[in-house]
């Protein structure tokens, strides 16, 4: 077999899992690629392969959405119940944005870890048990994991605020 059909064949096989690679821009050149949204940043070509991942935009946009919905909707109770004269901290108000950007995050790594699952499950590939039971099973999941979860997360909280 000629040294360009085992590199070519060589290439399909290793990455035939399109979340293995990173993002590139469709109009950048490959050398340009990783440091394409970086010009200037001080930011190296190894974490900007890092921040154009498919991962990396779900966190961002996980932890920037979250955060201006919150503040939307306490903006809104706040305006709704002005007649009650409810005196917010500043403080209060800047943790409640922070937490709800760390939480935002998270579900945007967690929404990540379900569609590389989906994709995994589609084409036959191999999955990680606990991959598998987190969002493998459907409605199976949702009943027997995720609302245990919520249920115990709700009781934590409960208990550390008392």
């Amino acid at each position: 077999m000629p040294a360009t059909t085992d590199r070519c064949l060589g290439a399909f096989f290793m990455s035939h899992d399109p979340f293995d690679q990173p993002a590139v821009h469709p109009n950048s050149s490959p050398t340009s690629a990783s440091t394409a949204y970086s010009a200037g940043m001080g930011i190296d070509g190894q974490a900007a392969d890092l921040i154009e991942t498919g991962v990396w935009k779900k966190v961002l946009i996980g932890a920037v959405v979250t955060p201006v919905v919150v503040g939307g909707m306490t903006r809104r109770f706040m305006v709704r119940n002005a007649d009650k004269q409810y005196d917010l901290d500043p403080i209060a108000i800047g943790l409640l944005l922070v937490l709800s950007s760390v939480v935002g995050g998270l579900l945007g790594a967690l929404l990540a870890w379900k569609d590389r699952v989906e994709y995994r499950r589609a084409n036959n590939l191999p999955i990680s048990f606990p991959s598998k039971l987190l969002f493998g099973y459907g409605i199976i999941s949702l009943v027997l994991v995720w609302v245990p979860i919520a249920i115990f997360a709700t009781l934590l909280v409960l208990v550390l605020t008392l």
